[in-house]
């Protein structure tokens, strides 16, 4: 692979101002031939030729050039500095913009330079964006989408170092600091950002970039910096057409992220009608009517309009029993004190209510209980049945979604269901 060519289309660029009472990083061009070199006449980031990428600490000054800018700006404990990248080639063209640390943005782009010119499809999308009148703008399938199929493969356009917010209290300087990027991207995709935000983020521009953004977990390699620190919370990634998609409380589709490819992945959960408009949740959505409205207030700020919400009170009474039948009997099946007298009725039912409630995104749980259970009564075939399904539905449903623990207990039963740890446990 030549990292230098990948290298080399990586923009380091930036315009904090230096009137703001944060250190600086002023852009600079190493002369040893280990080191980054960055060209200042054209922006560009490139790695030496035959050498392996080496960060040097530098004594930091605060820019005092003419145009009194920087690329990089400094933590509040001075241990690390965020900086903008900008590939503008990426993604044949659309673009990617960058803030993170240089560590970062070496394993980053070391691990995925091979994406530069490979993304982009000759395919026709399955989806269109229009105007939904109470939900604003959505995206709506322009044909029939099966369930478990595959609906958009997307690289983001901005990608959001998550500790910027932790570690640099001035918004100002983050401020700053995402307007540069922003402002480096080829222009259509710069008029995308708009379209996502209207005239673009204004007041707390990082709150804003966050509401659009789906969080990413984990890095590219074991040796992505912070991988093994539990308070790091990961990237934010911004993408030109998922991140339009709206919010509902019994979604149909759900996005995977893909360090491979640095893309999310957008699956349908079921079946997609033409000019459906495809949804995704935001949230753990297994609670009552109520529940779901406050916490949407009071953490993301808007008012849901998905149908579920917006029902009749008899149909929002009757979801809210079956929401609290759930969990009832959730409780019962997941606890091993308890012994209920009908454990694998009350796990069909409770398999039957998560596919009333239409909540597609946790079927994988349902399914898993349900094997545990006929597994428990010795009833190994029945077992391995409903872990096929609990397996494709975690799968579909993708890392992040909470169902990664139930696809790896079913991964173990269906390697030998006698040998799991559920095996005749209701009855030994």
């Amino acid at each position: 692979m030549d990292y230098a060519r990948f290298f080399c289309a990586l923009l380091l660029i930036g315009r904090a101002l230096s009137s703001h009472p944060f250190t600086l990083y002023p852009p600079f061009c190493e002369k040893d031939r280990r080191g980054l070199v960055v060209d200042n006449d054209d922006g560009r980031l490139c790695l030496a030729p035959g050498q392996h990428a080496v960060i040097h600490n530098h004594t930091v000054q605060r820019n005092t050039s003419s145009e009194g800018q920087s690329s990089c700006i400094w933590s509040d404990n001075h241990e690390r500095q965020y900086c903008v990248f900008v590939d503008p080639r990426f993604d044949r063209g659309k673009g990617i913009a960058v803030i993170t640390t240089p560590s970062r943005a070496l394993h980053l782009f070391n691990s995925n330079g091979s994406m530069l010119d490979r993304f982009g499809s000759s395919h026709e999308p399955l989806f269109t964006t229009r105007v939904t009148g109470i939900k604003g703008r959505g995206i709506f399938a322009t044909r029939y989408i099966a369930a478990g199929d595959l609906i958009a493969q997307e690289p983001p356009i901005i990608f959001l170092d998550n500790k910027l917010v932790e570690d640099i209290s001035s918004r100002e300087a983050r401020d700053d600091l995402e307007a540069l990027a922003i402002s480096k991207l080829p222009r259509t995709t710069r008029e995308t950002v708009r379209d996502l935000y209207g005239e673009g983020p204004t007041g707390n521009r990082t709150l804003q970039l966050l509401i659009n953004s789906y969080g990413v977990s984990g890095g590219p390699a074991k040796s992505w910096p912070g991988v093994d620190d539990e308070s790091d919370s990961g990237m934010y990634a911004v993408h030109a057409n998922i991140s339009k998609i709206n919010h509902a409380c019994r979604s149909n589709a759900a996005p995977q992220w893909d360090w491979n490819l640095l893309a999310h992945k957008l699956y349908a959960l079921r079946d997609i009608a033409v000019d459906e408009e495809i949804t995704i949740s935001y949230f753990d959505t297994v609670h009552t009517h109520q529940e779901r409205q406050e916490y949407i207030r009071e953490n993301l700020g808007f008012e849901c309009a998905c149908k579920y919400c917006r029902a009749g009170s008899e149909f929002i009474q009757l979801s809210d029993d079956r929401i609290r039948e759930i969990l009832l009997l959730e409780s019962y099946l997941e606890s091993r004190e308890i012994a209920p007298a009908e454990p694998t009725a009350m796990a069909e039912l409770l398999v039957s209510l998560y596919r009333q409630e239409g909540l597609d995104n946790y079927m994988s749980k349902a399914y898993a209980l349900a094997a545990r259970e006929w597994n428990g009564l010795g009833h190994e075939f029945q077992a391995r049945s409903w872990a096929y399904e609990s397996v494709k539905a975690g799968l579909t449903a993708g890392s992040g979604s909470g169902m990664e623990d139930y696809v790896e207990d079913m991964d173990a039963l269906l390697d030998g269901a006698r040998r799991h740890w559920s095996w005749k446990y209701r009855i030994d």
